[in-house]
């Protein structure tokens, strides 16, 4: 079954767009950098990342692919702070495992939450898909404790991506819904002070 994932979601300070090609560098600086790789897989020369990039722009821009990859933009800016994709994956109950990747300097400033958050609504209100996957490297307790923030869940043995990885899923319910939407309207209403990341950094 193909959802109909917009190809531009909104949230009160960021816009998730469709991946362009003028993303390609900071996607290599990301997949490069050691740190920000630590728990996602092995480094890449820029050579290895541009193959992948590709990879990912092709997918994204052939319809019924099941691949979407939407680079994380503060609104009204043009450069990118991070990327969030959804792969498309043989489960009705759970059809895209989750990823989100941020550059050093977004983070910290409540951009995953609030990117993650306008994605998960658009995904069970709009797009009606009843649930999310997300694998995480269990020496990872920032992540494991971010998605529970979120209200995601213990997936069955069957939807376990390897050993190595804890699966999760979260699901398109009214409680989960409406936990959603309270964070959209925290976000709407707080003042942010903080100054922006330096954009073209990683």
């Amino acid at each position: 079954m193909i959802y109909p994932i917009q190809k531009c979601i909104q949230s009160v300070r960021l816009s998730l767009s469709v991946l362009a090609s003028s993303e390609l560098e900071l996607y290599q600086r990301l997949h490069a950098d050691p740190v920000t790789m630590q728990y996602i897989g092995p480094c890449y020369e820029k050579e290895q990342s541009a193959v992948f990039f590709k990879n990912c722009l092709k997918k994204t821009e052939k319809a019924d692919s099941g691949w979407h990859f939407f680079a994380i933009q503060l609104t009204g800016q043009t450069d990118a702070i991070g990327f969030i994709s959804l792969i498309a994956k043989p489960f009705v109950e759970a059809p895209y495992e989750l990823g989100i990747i941020l550059s050093a300097t977004a983070r910290g400033l409540g951009y995953a939450d609030e990117a993650l958050t306008a994605l998960f609504l658009h995904c069970f209100t709009d797009a009606k898909v009843p649930a999310l996957l997300a694998c995480v490297d269990p020496r990872n307790l920032g992540a494991v404790k971010h998605i529970k923030h979120f209200g995601f869940v213990d997936a069955p043995a069957a939807l376990k991506k390897s050993a190595e990885l804890n699966s999760y899923l979260l699901h398109a319910t009214a409680d989960n819904i409406s936990y959603l939407r309270t964070l959209s309207q925290q976000f709407s209403e707080q003042q942010f002070d903080k100054p922006q990341p330096a954009l073209a950094e990683a």
